[in-house]
């Protein structure tokens, strides 16, 4: 395996490129704008698999507001109007969501990001990128946030992230990732879904949640005809939950694999866009407007830290 790390142009963007020259595995990091990856290539068998389905040019990407690929962190998915409260005090976050109807998604997104390590190995290659907050509108706290980014030389893709509280006061935070998947050019139609929870979080018309129902849809489910804009309790029995997407006239399974157990990824989002051209599973450390119910919240005490991996294959 031979490993290399590369700087190349999207339009006024500068990209790392991580790429395996063997497999041609690579993926791409845009630390300027919220430290995404742009693209993830995969081999399986003879075919290399592009798996992100993104914005096709800079400026279209830089215009975003769908969150492809977006690190979603304090906070992801919807907070109603903005507002929380967090040990017994009121705030009031800007609402930046489409309409101005709540906060969302977080406030590292878009953001310039800061590589801080290019590591290159005979078995993988890293880049580690952060960014702090330091007393933004409506989170006057400072935690400083890094995500990893690992391709590992038997074909895994590795996510990891860590927040440190290098403030003075307790802080929340939460963690997801935003990343729409594709299998090659195959219709989502034909593909399976396989999620692995048997608890679903019902919202109210304005997508907030208001409880929990049994999931009984038997799994691995058709994606034809069905719609999803769900959120999941996931199954974390052990340290870990997957949740595939299968496409057997490819012969293809890609695997996202979440760390569960306490503080980790224990919630996941599934949504399948109108458009049906690809798939979001997006996995998340709490649930949908965790900073005012506490569902799965991570309160942060000054010097602590939390952490948590997602890991993508091919099978």
């Amino acid at each position: 395996m031979s490993f290399e790390i590369f700087k190349q142009q999207f339009g006024d963007l500068t990209e790392y490129v991580i790429h395996e020259t063997t497999t041609e595995n690579r993926c791409v990091i845009i630390p300027e704008l919220g430290g995404i990856v742009r693209q993830l290539s995969l081999r399986k068998g003879l075919t290399l698999f592009s798996l992100l389905k993104m914005p096709p040019t800079p400026n279209a990407l830089v215009a975003d507001t769908k969150s492809a690929s977006e690190l979603l962190f304090p906070f992801a998915s919807r907070i109603p109007e903005g507002k929380y409260k967090f040990l017994g005090k009121d705030y009031q976050l800007d609402k930046n969501e489409d309409g101005g109807e709540n906060a969302i998604h977080g406030l590292v997104r878009k953001n310039h990001f800061r590589l801080d390590e290019q590591t290159i190995h005979e078995d993988y290659a890293r880049i580690q990128l952060s960014y702090t907050i330091d007393n933004a509108s409506g989170y006057p706290f400072k935690v400083h946030f890094s995500v990893r980014y690992t391709l590992h030389a038997d074909g895994r893709f590795e996510l990891k992230y860590e927040a440190k509280n290098e403030g003075t006061a307790p802080c929340p935070t939460m963690f997801g990732w935003h990343p729409y998947w594709v299998l090659g050019n195959e219709d989502v139609e034909a593909w399976k879904i396989n999620i692995p929870s048997r608890r679903l979080v019902t919202f109210n018309e304005n997508l907030i949640p208001v409880g929990t129902e049994p999931f009984t849809m038997e799994m691995p489910t058709l994606l034809h005809r069905k719609e999803f804009d769900n959120c999941f309790i996931v199954d974390s029995s052990s340290t870990h939950a997957v949740t595939e997407l299968v496409s057997k006239n490819q012969d293809v399974t890609l695997r996202i694999r979440q760390e569960t157990g306490e503080g980790k990824f224990n919630y996941l989002v599934v949504y399948t866009p109108p458009a049906r051209d690809c798939v979001a599973i997006e996995p998340l450390t709490a649930n949908v407007d965790s900073f005012n119910t506490g569902d799965g919240l991570n309160i942060l005490g000054p010097g602590l830290t939390i952490d948590g991996t997602i890991v993508v294959s091919l099978v």
